[in-house]
């Protein structure tokens, strides 16, 4: 094997991102878990004030920390009924900061991002569990455009800040209620199999502390970043840091879905990204300054993406309820322990924020970096897409070996589910068919079916049977 086929090899994605796979009925479960997080911007207060000695945004962070906590230990037969109550609650208490005078707002936002925090919670059990990868994809991207509109319009333009802070609030929270209370009976009953702890959650057994605590740690400390460094000494400025997180979606849009490529080079390029935006803002003029914010909230928005894509994948392919408690509770971990950690840094380096910023991101990105073959290993060579294998279907077990020996000895760079399809097209096996056994949708079999004919140079059904033998 080249070097440049190696490297194409190292990158080469076993995802099916294919819009075709966005099922439109779903499309409330698609935008709950964005809207709930949406949801936690809802503040109406200065967020750079001090009460006990602690910042208020790392308050507000310890107790979204603990809302998380509740789902850690909450039975998954009750979760949709408590993201309505939570939901009612949030109403009451968002229409309070809005009613109440400034010097009571504080308590009363720190109890609203307490329920948020479960509802963000119950919202991502439906996220994993009821979605495919490029349903929550799509849930993902939402939610960075938002983050972008609230960075490069909704804080740069002080008249449309006023708005969003008040009714615009409101409004957003009504179409919340109104959205948790649609789920159909079909997703009330959603149910996780907790013995279902065979064969997948081996494959993945190491691969949850690559996702969930180092890649999710790694990109929570340097997201944190931005609340020390966006009030102190304006060294972040709003409107490129939002224009950086749209960018981050046009990338990811082209990588992965238009390209077809790895998660590994999102990943990559969100440590670049923000290392080298953090590097520039370092730099005391006004060009720099803006320009390392673009960069940084470019590097910010595919962090976010791509971490939570994959321990979504992860959670889903687990079936596993304990596995979505175990990233509950590591999400309290964090906001709890690891801001507050982070919190005494910045406190006795009170006098250089950007430095200790840049400092920490450097460390972070550095034992990435060193460590990136076995990320790549046990990690992003793992397939995160719904479905069976025919590995792991007996049956099709001599099928499956005959396509890998097929796509070996003829180099035809069969990815790994297209030498499942190529299998079944062996067996003259219809492509609904087809997918049903794989438990995917016809579109994605469609779409492999076509990718294997363009491999070996042929257009018909005809023209394989000719070239392969039928296996009966």
């Amino acid at each position: 094997m080249s070097v440049i086929s190696a490297i194409k090899g190292f990158f080469h994605t076993r995802d099916e991102l294919s819009l075709g796979n966005i099922r439109k009925e779903l499309w409330a479960v698609i935008i709950i878990f964005p809207m709930s997080v949406i949801l936690a911007n809802m503040r109406h207060f200065d967020l750079n004030i001090e009460f006990a000695g602690f910042q208020s945004f790392e308050l507000m962070l310890y107790l979204w920390g603990f809302g998380w906590l509740v789902l850690a230990l909450f039975p998954k037969r009750f979760i949709i009924f408590l993201l309505r109550i939570a939901a009612v609650i949030c109403a009451i208490l968002l229409l309070l900061q809005i009613l109440f005078t400034a010097d009571i707002r504080l308590s009363v936002f720190m109890a609203y991002m307490f329920f948020n925090g479960i509802c963000c919670a119950c919202a991502f059990f439906l996220f994993c569990f009821s979605l495919n990868n490029v349903e929550r994809m799509a849930g993902i991207i939402l939610l960075i455009f938002y983050h972008s509109l609230d960075y490069a319009v909704f804080k740069t333009f002080a008249a449309i800040q006023k708005i969003y802070e008040t009714w615009f609030g409101i409004a957003v929270m009504v179409f919340y209620l109104v959205l948790v209370f649609l789920f159909n009976k079909k997703t009330e009953e959603i149910i996780i199999d907790d013995n279902k702890n065979t064969k997948t959650i081996q494959d993945i057994k190491e691969a949850k502390a690559g996702i969930i605590i180092l890649l999710h740690i790694v990109y929570f400390s340097s997201m944190l970043m931005i609340h020390y460094l966006e009030p102190a000494e304006n060294i972040i400025f709003s409107l490129p840091y939002g224009l950086g997180q749209f960018t981050s979606i046009i990338f990811t849009v082209l990588v992965m879905v238009l390209l077809n490529r790895n998660p590994l080079y999102i990943w990559l390029s969100f440590l670049v990204f923000t290392l080298f935006g953090l590097s520039i803002v370092n730099y005391e003029s006004t060009a720099a300054r803006f320009l390392g914010s673009l960069i940084f909230g470019t590097g910010d928005g595919l962090g976010y993406i791509i971490v939570i894509y994959l321990c979504a994948g992860a959670i889903k392919k687990s079936k596993s309820i304990k596995m979505y408690r175990l990233y509950c509770f590591i999400l309290f971990i964090e906001y709890v322990f690891i801001s507050g950690i982070l919190s005494k840094v910045f406190n006795y380096f009170a006098e250089s924020t950007h430095t200790v910023a840049f400092i920490i991101v450097l460390a972070l990105c550095s034992i990435c970096f060193l460590i990136l073959p076995y990320l790549q290993k046990k990690l992003f060579s793992e397939d995160w897409t719904d479905g069976l294998s025919l590995a792991d279907i007996p049956e099709y077990v001599p099928a499956l070996e005959q396509a890998h020996k097929a796509d070996k000895e003829d180099n035809l760079g069969l990815t790994p589910r297209e030498k499942d399809v190529f299998a079944l097209l062996m067996q003259n096996m219809p492509l609904k068919t087809i997918a049903l056994e794989l438990g995917i949708t016809f579109n994605t079999v469609n779409s492999h079916y076509r990718s294997i004919y363009r491999k070996l140079g042929i257009t018909s059904k005809g023209e394989l049977f000719l070239k392969y033998k039928i296996i009966n």
